[in-house]
């Protein structure tokens, strides 16, 4: 196999689509899969004196990590004549899914969006977008609001 996909999800409703959405890819390419889940770091976000008690953060962590690791395994044993890696780390999504591909030398970029517009986008951001503008390799972006416009 001389491809290599790497797949950018959250664990939500979504995610198994948008998985399968990759695998098809993967299948028609002979590539292998890298499955990559960033759990958000919430510090940014919060109030100085909630980011003082790190043994919480840790706890939540890993629990997330844990959540996320078991949901992706379910779904690598359900393709076992598929090559799967999985990743599962804390960190920022925008930032580490570039650097992941990188690392993991990919030659395509799979991952969903919500499809947020107006002010959601604005203040939420859309880790799809930065992805799309800051890759070296190709990105296909899986949309996840399929209701017409």
């Amino acid at each position: 196999m001389k491809n290599k996909i790497l797949v950018a999800v959250d664990i939500s409703e979504n995610t198994a689509g948008i998985i399968g959405q990759a695998l098809i890819l993967a299948k028609k390419l002979d590539a292998s899969v890298v499955i990559s889940s960033i759990i958000p770091i919430y510090v940014d976000y919060l109030q100085a004196q909630m980011a003082l008690v790190p043994t919480q953060w840790d706890e939540l962590y890993q629990g997330q990590k844990e959540l996320a690791l078991k949901e992706l395994t379910k779904i690598k044993d359900q393709h076992p004549y598929q090559i799967i890696s999985l990743d599962v780390q804390v960190g920022n999504p925008k930032y580490d899914i570039i650097e992941k591909a990188e690392q993991e030398k990919v030659n395509y970029i799979v991952m969903g969006t919500h499809g947020h517009t107006g002010l959601t986008h604005v203040v939420l951001g859309s880790t799809a977008e930065y992805i799309i503008r800051h890759s070296k390799v190709p990105v296909l972006v899986v949309p996840m609001n399929t209701n017409s416009h």
